[in-house]
């Protein structure tokens, strides 16, 4: 084996060249390599943990729709509730209130109708007083009593 300077010059050029890339070259390509390879890995670590609060958000929105409907719901049917005891509330003081106009005109009717009575009981007492003073007062014949009952009468309607 027949080494030359050549060889050997070549061999000691190419150590030259590894040491300088090992020193000066590899260094910077191994920190950009890794650089690149933590933000890669950074950025799933992030799409992950974006996806897992994406799942809670959607699970946090939809137990919060879930209550609001509930609320809702509670609150329609609180206020159908309210609605219909203000309504039943209202029909119950109409019939008292008609009872009670009812029963008011039944007694102003039944006054009235006493008063009338009265007033035509009156009437007529004085009406059959006065034919009789006027029978009494004339002469009796049946033409003379007829004229006066039927004068009479006629007072009597007016």
């Amino acid at each position: 084996m027949n080494i030359n300077a050549t060889l050997l010059g070549q061999m000691i050029a190419f150590g030259l060249f590894v040491w300088f890339c090992w020193k000066f070259v590899w260094p910077p390509l191994l920190a950009a390599m890794e650089e690149r390879a933590a933000k890669i890995e950074q950025g799933l670590k992030d799409s992950e943990d974006s996806a897992k609060k994406i799942v809670e958000a959607e699970a946090e929105s939809k137990k919060m729709i879930s209550k609001a409907k509930s609320e809702a719901k509670k609150v329609l049917d609180n206020a159908k509730s309210q609605s219909e005891k203000i309504i039943e509330d209202a029909k119950n003081k109409a019939l008292e209130e008609k009872e009670r106009i009812v029963g008011s005109a039944q007694s102003e009717i039944e006054k009235e109708v006493v008063n009338a009575k009265k007033s035509l009981e009156k009437d007529f007492a004085s009406n059959v007083m006065s034919a009789a003073k006027k029978i009494i007062s004339k002469e009796i014949s049946s033409a003379n009593h007829e004229d006066t009952i039927n004068q009479s009468l006629e007072d009597f309607r007016k």
